[in-house]
């Protein structure tokens, strides 16, 4: 783990907060400090950072190291020192505060994994601006006996750990987001052989699979990802995700079982498959739809046969064939679904791209 401290380097008691955290967080993450806007940038530009913890508030040069810092991938940390407090946003409020807010300062905030709050009148100031709801309490050890240097530490850690353990997906390379593709396809199929002739399965570190199981966690896919590695023989770590800490986004929802949401009396496969389309699509509507319902789909349409030719009729009587088709293009794409298992040909559009970005930010903060 790698953490970047930006910082003014004017106010004392800030230098002495990082230099506590930097000191206390060794060896088990590598802390590199910045008190200026060029020093910050080289620092950025020569290695990549997981975490940019911002220390204070209206400093110009934030915006910019902070545009900085999340293009490269790094997660946003702000500590405010209450300087959010309302007798400090007071002060030069028309010529300097209101001005900076809207800038930069109040984006900045709403753009923070989490923001550190060190006492109980920054937590009231903070819930009344409504910036960021991810307000973390780590008591200040340069200003309090209530909490040793040490402990201060650990607890930052433990928060840059639960800031690295959320919305896995994103931190995840290409390469390893094949891997995890090839992985449900084994899953679903139940043999490796019917992985791509040209598929590669890329070495994953401790890191590469503390984000997959996290990730398979949160979207409540555990056990199909796990069936996956034992049919292909991989070998992953003892990774305890039920015991890992994470955010998630504001308003989500735990996706819910197509089964769940349709019951399983129906007459016959069209019509159980016709429910399913249709509660596809408004989960497609409403933003909710998930990996999960894609793998369930996937095994649905493996395990039952239909009535393909008019299923695709009834699909278009009732208006759910468009829909239907971009889905199985997102189906096929994350989770292996081939054609010879479609009962529609699928269609791949702007639309269709849409809903794999869905899919893909499902659990995005």
């Amino acid at each position: 783990m790698r953490i970047l401290h930006y910082y003014n380097p004017n106010d004392p008691m800030v230098s002495q907060h990082v230099k506590m955290l930097t000191e206390g967080m060794a060896p088990e993450a590598e802390s590199h400090q910045a008190t200026e806007p060029e020093q910050a940038k080289t620092l950025l530009q020569g290695g990549q950072y997981n975490i940019l913890h911002l220390h204070g508030c209206w400093r110009n040069s934030s915006r910019t190291i902070v545009s900085l810092a999340l293009r490269q991938g790094a997660r946003l940390v702000v500590t405010p020192h209450g300087q959010l407090e309302p007798w400090v946003k007071e002060e030069n409020y028309w010529r300097e505060k209101l001005p900076k807010t809207l800038l930069y300062q109040r984006d900045i905030l709403r753009k923070a994994y989490a923001v550190v709050i060190q006492g109980r009148m920054e937590q009231e100031c903070m819930n009344q601006l409504e910036w960021n709801p991810r307000t973390v309490v780590i008591r200040n050890a340069v200003v309090t006996s209530s909490i040793t240097p040490k402990e201060m530490a650990r607890q930052t850690f433990l928060l840059y750990r639960k800031i690295l353990d959320s919305n896995t997906l994103e931190l995840m390379s290409a390469e390893k987001r094949e891997t995890l593709r090839n992985i449900l396809i084994a899953a679903t199929t139940g043999d490796k052989r019917w992985l791509p002739a040209d598929a590669t399965l890329s070495p994953l570190d401790n890191d590469d699979w503390r984000h997959l199981l996290c990730y398979a966690r949160q979207e409540d896919i555990m056990s199909t990802v796990q069936r996956g590695i034992r049919i292909l023989g991989l070998q992953a770590p003892d990774i305890e995700t039920e015991h890992i800490d994470y955010f998630l986004p504001e308003r989500f929802v735990q996706a819910q079982s197509i089964q769940e949401a349709i019951g399983n009396q129906f007459p016959s496969e069209n019509e159980r498959l016709l429910a399913t389309f249709k509660q596809l699509r408004k989960w497609e509507t409403d933003k909710a739809l998930s990996i999960k319902h894609l793998i369930e789909l996937n095994l649905e349409l493996r395990q039952h046969a239909c009535e393909e030719e008019m299923l695709g009729e009834e699909l278009e009587e009732r208006r759910l064939w468009k829909s239907a088709s971009r889905i199985l293009q997102v189906a096929d794409e994350l989770t292996g679904l081939t054609e010879g298992f479609m009962p529609i040909a699928p269609t791949q559009d702007r639309t269709s791209r849409s809903i794999r970005q869905q899919i893909d930010n499902h659990l995005k903060i």
